[in-house]
């Protein structure tokens, strides 16, 4: 085992998502078809993925009538991400997600960037990026734009997401306001009603 193998499978992690062996073996690619369940770039203990599948479930409870827009996903454990706790990797369809940190974090982080997924992979999204553009200082010309990040309206639109989802935020509750009726016309959306309907 190389010295960077054995630096990768040291045993890192708090409370309930320890990852104790990144083994960054390839276990998942693309999907061919419309089932979009997230998969692990590596191995990852037994916590990390039931901490996984029940924040997947809680997510696509709230995106029910859209669960088959969006494409296939997948997660990789990090030690280092760029400028926060996650990121969402576009171009591979990947989400990051830096280790260790909490259950609640690692909710957090994870719905965060499923709803960055959803915005660049599900062609419905831009009915709701229409009506989201007015109510979140941009409109849809700068969707992915601010003056600083927490002006980005792609990243209100996130943070409203997990605010529907984990009914809480912890990291950018207070630096990043969410309105009621942002969080509205994302659950009418998920939940595929009218998104004019009160």
């Amino acid at each position: 085992m190389s010295g960077r193998q054995r630096a990768a499978a040291t045993a890192v992690g708090t409370s309930a998502v320890a990852v104790a062996a990144l083994l960054f073996a390839d276990v998942g690619g693309a999907g061919t078809d419309r089932v979009a369940v997230p998969t692990f770039t590596q191995q990852v203990p037994a916590d990390v993925r039931r901490e996984t599948d029940a924040t997947w479930a809680a997510f696509t409870a709230r995106f029910a009538a859209r669960a088959d827009c969006w494409d296939h996903v997948s997660i990789e454990l990090v030690r280092v991400v760029d400028g926060g706790d996650a990121r969402y990797v576009a171009a591979d369809a990947r989400i990051e997600i830096r280790i260790p940190t909490t259950p609640a974090r690692y909710r957090e982080s994870l719905v965060h960037e499923l709803a960055h997924h959803v915005e660049r992979t599900c062609a419905d999204f831009v009915s709701l990026r229409s009506a989201l553009g007015p109510l979140l200082a941009g409109g849809t010309d700068t969707w992915f734009s601010g003056a600083t990040w927490e002006a980005v309206p792609s990243e209100r639109y996130a943070e409203a997401v997990v605010e529907l989802v984990n009914e809480q935020r912890i990291r950018h509750e207070d630096d990043v306001p969410v309105d009621d009726e942002v969080i509205a016309l994302v659950e009418r959306w998920g939940a595929g009603r009218d998104l004019d309907d009160p």
